[in-house]
């Protein structure tokens, strides 16, 4: 009688096993699921890429989780470019109040304080980008004039704007990397750190004129390389090299009810990518 009594609790014990390991089971596949939504891999042929490496592949934002979703706005910022010098105009002066022997008008010397970067010829006549490296202690500048009331430029600290050679042909965003035209952001770094690609899945697709003259279709993908004293929470700055014009009406509607989606992205390739992109050419070549 002990034996036939036996068989229906070992049968019960198996089941209960079978069904705990059934939901063990389950657990780590979500779990891992979790992990690979958070770790997308994508193909990428980086030999097939384009100028600035555009032709990277669809970003598959659907399955990004949540808290790696963004609802953005957008402004832009570009190369101010100052076609004439000035001989009575003001002086680029470094951090030490040196001139780099560029003599700018009012505007064009302001303009470039805004867009942190300015393209202009010296004194032998060679074509110079110098990039933003502080402020001097004393207004240099009146650059009140240029700017409307209530503008969220500070006048008064563009005035100050002192200057260094860029070591990237479009000027230098922050933590050595340089710029990159329709590839960097400037970012609140407390949202997107320094280094962090933003897939924004309504820009791919769009035409940007590159300063070469040739054109090519954006995939989608930024890196976030620079900052900037008005970039604050979910606001974005899209940096457009030499091009004035807005590439992306849709996205860059310098206001903050006009938002769209974007993803912060997680494939260590494109980041590799990308990254080697911004980075200055003996620093690249190591990556």
């Amino acid at each position: 009688m002990r034996t036939t009594t036996r068989f229906p609790r070992i049968a019960f014990k198996a089941s209960m096993y079978a069904l705990l390991l059934q939901a063990l089971i389950s657990c780590a596949s979500q779990n891992i699921s979790q992990n690979i939504s958070q770790t997308i891999s994508v193909n990428v042929n980086e030999a097939a890429l384009g100028q600035f490496a555009f032709g990277l592949p669809e970003y598959p934002a659907e399955r990004v989780q949540e808290p790696l979703r963004h609802s953005l706005w957008a402004t832009q910022y570009y190369v101010h470019y100052s076609e004439t010098t000035n001989a009575n105009g003001h002086p680029l002066l470094d951090m030490q109040g040196k001139s780099f022997g560029v003599m700018l008008s009012a505007y064009d010397w302001c303009m470039g304080g805004v867009e942190g970067t300015i393209q202009a010829k010296d004194s032998t006549g060679t074509l110079r980008t110098y990039n933003y490296a502080g402020r001097g202690a004393e207004i240099q500048v009146d650059c009140a004039p240029f700017f409307k009331k209530g503008s969220l430029i500070n006048a008064a600290a563009i005035g100050r704007t002192r200057y260094t050679y860029a070591t990237g042909p479009f000027g230098d965003g922050v933590k050595g990397l340089i710029l990159v035209p329709f590839r960097t952001i400037a970012t609140d770094t407390t949202v997107f750190p320094t280094g962090t690609i933003v897939y924004i899945p309504s820009v791919r697709g769009a035409e940007v004129e590159l300063p070469d003259g040739t054109r090519a279709t954006h995939d989608g993908y930024f890196v976030a390389g620079d900052i900037g004293g008005a970039i604050k929470g979910n606001h974005i700055d899209i940096f457009t090299g030499v091009y004035r014009k807005n590439p992306f009406p849709s996205v860059i509607q310098s206001k903050s009810s006009a938002t769209f989606a974007a993803v912060q992205v997680q494939d260590s390739r494109i980041k590799e990518i990308l990254l080697r992109l911004h980075s200055p050419p003996e620093t690249a070549q190591k990556r």
